[in-house]
């Protein structure tokens, strides 16, 4: 027996897990520390008004405090969508998330709009920091290698685009986070089924749905790979019939509960729910490839292109080599099913399968149903965790092949190259991540994409206009694109909200132009989106060469 060599063994397991929570406890540092930094995206006002209909709504049936209820209705009916949740419009709505924040807004008596929004900006970043944890337990549980594991997460974390929507979208990276959660104890159970694992599955999945319908993809994937378990093995399923159980009516439990919409008709009103975002009614036009396309009409294309255009090259050639490993080694099970009966040789095997099944199912729903899509593919950032999960099939793959010393130190440097570049480019596009392109696209990005679609921009551009003017008399401006600017006056300290009017059609006597260049029809044959010979630019928001956002000065 070595028992130096058994002595160094425990060393590096002790000290790895020493990197693993200085790792976590960085991150947490990093997110604490620049949560404020991001601007207002263009959903962020509707979920907190939706999340205060619904909290609204639980105070009338828990509570008897009237005073208290009459309170945060007048607050309410102050914010941006009052009126149309009023009118009982889009509050089928799942409430997890809006709802807490708004509980958590009202216990900490949160008087300041802006801080409300900085409240949703680091809770959505602590569930996102809760989703890096299991992710790194996801691929610890593959590859059972903490320095790896490690590795693979900060590849899950350094994509510029996903970190920057980490801080302010509530609603996909939330869902995103849960998800994770959800498929650690879903792989978990192929190693063992146990009472812990079905439980916290079904919590997780349950939360998910209520942030997205589509979290109804993975409790019915998990169910289905239970079910083949239960073919190759008969005796499973005796073994695990309560545990199954517990499973089938814990999920719809949970959803139900949390989900005051569906309280008066579940059934009806969740059929209702899937039906009314599985072809979300919006008729604007989207801006791909150079060309403008109805949302409803998009070609079957525009998710694989976005999705390639905004991660970094290293990550897409890395991720086609993991899939196509797993996507080979699936067929071939298949194949052989009629002479193996087996689709899976090990729980590792098994593991992979079910994330090829679940990156894969998505997309072709999407294509398949024709889904209404607008504002690249974050509608399916849910399967960015399968992306980085393949990209560690090829890591591993990459890293395995024993040719040369040459080809070791070149794969270490490519590795280290993506580190740096990834991070490189968190720093240089700070606080403006989400107009990341990778080098293929950039420098054609404003002329082939949206780029500042969820007006993070807006605030920068606004703070201009009232260090321009200093301080003296109202900024008028006019919109030139289709973006909600008056939004981020929400961010801004009260005694400056009121000095600027909006003007939605060009006046004479307007001082300013504000453009974001997101058109929800074709700019070429709308006169209201031009720019007057008689306006001088005077500011523009840039991120190497993308432009974000312009502001014009009339002559």
């Amino acid at each position: 027996m070595n028992i130096s060599k058994i002595f160094l063994n425990l060393l590096k397991n002790k000290y790895s897990q020493v990197y693993t929570v200085l790792f976590f406890v960085l991150l947490l540092f990093i997110g604490l520390s620049i949560f404020k930094d991001y601007g207002l995206s263009t959903d962020e006002p509707f979920h907190r008004t939706i999340g205060y209909y619904w909290y609204i709504s639980l105070l009338e049936i828990f509570s008897n405090n009237y005073e208290l209820i009459e309170a945060t209705k007048e607050k309410f009916n102050a914010m941006y969508w009052s009126d149309y949740l009023n009118d009982g419009k889009l509050i089928q709505y799942g409430i997890f998330f809006d709802t807490i924040t708004a509980f958590i807004e009202e216990i900490l008596i949160i008087e300041e709009t802006k801080n409300a929004f900085y409240l949703k900006h680091i809770s959505t970043f602590l569930f996102f920091f809760l989703s890096t944890v299991f992710f790194y337990k996801i691929i610890n549980l593959r590859f059972n290698n903490h320095l790896f594991s490690i590795l693979i997460t900060f590849f899950y974390i350094s994509s510029p685009r996903i970190f920057a929507e980490s801080f302010y979208n509530g609603k996909d990276i939330v869902f995103m986070s849960l998800i994770v959660c959800s498929l650690y104890y879903a792989l978990k159970s192929f190693n063992k089924i146990n009472y812990k694992n079905i439980i916290l599955f079904s919590i997780f999945s349950a939360f998910a749905t209520n942030i997205r319908v589509m979290g109804i993809l993975i409790f019915s994937l998990f169910l289905f790979f239970l079910f083949l378990n239960f073919l190759e093995e008969k005796n499973l399923f005796k073994k695990n019939v309560l545990k199954f159980l517990v499973l089938i009516f814990l999920f719809p439990s949970i959803v139900f509960l949390f989900w005051p919409f569906l309280w008066g008709s579940p059934i009806d009103n969740f059929i209702f729910t899937i039906k009314s975002f599985a072809n979300y009614d919006w008729i604007g036009s989207v801006l791909y490839l150079g060309d403008y396309y109805k949302g409803y009409d998009l070609p079957w294309h525009y998710i694989p292109v976005w999705i390639i255009a905004t991660t970094p090259i290293i990550f897409s050639l890395i991720f086609f080599i993991g899939f196509i490993i797993i996507t080979i080694r699936f067929s071939k099970n298949f194949l052989n099913l009629s002479t193996d009966n087996k689709m899976w040789k090990d729980s590792n095997q098994q593991k992979d399968f079910f994330i090829l099944i679940f990156f894969i199912t998505p997309i072709f729903l999407v294509i398949f149903l024709n889904s209404t899509l607008y504002t690249g593919w974050r509608h399916l950032y849910f399967i960015y965790p399968c992306i980085i999960y393949f990209i560690g099939i090829g890591l591993k793959f990459l890293l395995e092949i024993k040719i040369n010393n040459f080809y070791k130190k070149s794969i270490n440097s490519i590795i280290a190259l993506s580190l740096i570049i990834n991070s490189y480019n968190i720093i240089k596009l700070h606080p403006y991540q989400n107009v990341y392109f990778n080098i293929l696209f950039e420098k054609k990005a404003n002329k082939l994409f949206e780029i500042d679609y969820w007006g993070l921009g807006n605030k920068e551009a606004l703070e201009f206009l009232l260090n321009e003017k200093k301080g003296n008399g109202d900024i008028d401006i006019k919109l030139s694109s289709s973006t909600p600017l008056a939004y981020s006056k929400l961010l801004l300290d009260k005694s400056k909200i009121d000095k600027f009017s909006f003007i939605g059609t060009l006046d004479k006597d307007q001082t300013y132009i504000f453009t974001n260049y997101i058109f929800q029809k074709n700019p070429n044959f709308e006169k209201k989106y031009s720019i007057p010979n008689n306006y001088d630019k005077i500011y523009s928001l840039k991120r190497g060469n993308i432009v974000i956002n312009e502001i014009f000065e009339k002559k």
